[in-house]
Formats: structure tokens, C-alpha cells, sequence
């Protein structure tokens, strides 16, 4: 059975002081990238959960899916998006 890594890119970020959290850099690579790096040898597909505009993420060639409940709930709704896209 193959293996889908889902990453929740997205999140209000307010401990942070907002922005999005996934394009933040350390030491000259962003979160996201960070992620992508050591869950890519170990999923067969990898698929974004995020809110907002979708084009910010398409450098990673990825497939990009927000939440199916409004107001931004948490989490959990990015896990349920992975589980409604598979």
C-alpha cells in the first residue's frame, strides 16, 4: 500500500507573530522545505494542506488542498482534507 505523507503547512502562525510559518527560513531554508526534505525519501506522495492562495506553493510541484471547514478550525481539519483527498 502506498504511503502519502500530509504536510500541514498552514496554520495563523499568532505565537510567531503571524505570516505564514511554512516560507519562514533557518539557516537559509524555509520550514517547508525542511519538512519536504526528510518526509520525501520515506512517503510514495506528498500533499499540502493549506488556506489561502494555493500559488505561493508552486515552486514544490505539489498538490495543494485547504481545509473543508470554514474559520480556520485547527489541525484536525487539515487532517480530515488529507483523508477526503486520498
Amino acid at each position: 500500500m502506498p504511503t502519502l505523507g500530509v504536510v500541514l503547512a498552514g496554520g495563523l502562525a499568532r505565537r510567531m507573530g503571524g505570516g505564514d510559518k511554512s516560507m519562514r527560513r533557518i539557516d537559509g531554508l524555509t520550514i517547508l522545505e525542511r519538512v519536504l526534505e526528510r518526509l520525501s525519501p520515506q512517503c510514495d506522495g506528498l500533499l499540502l494542506n493549506a488556506n489561502g492562495d494555493p500559488a505561493r506553493f508552486d515552486r514544490f510541484r505539489l498538490p495543494v488542498v485547504a481545509d473543508p471547514v470554514e474559520n480556520y478550525p485547527g489541525p484536525l481539519a487539515g487532517v480530515l482534507a488529507g483523508l477526503d483527498w486520498t
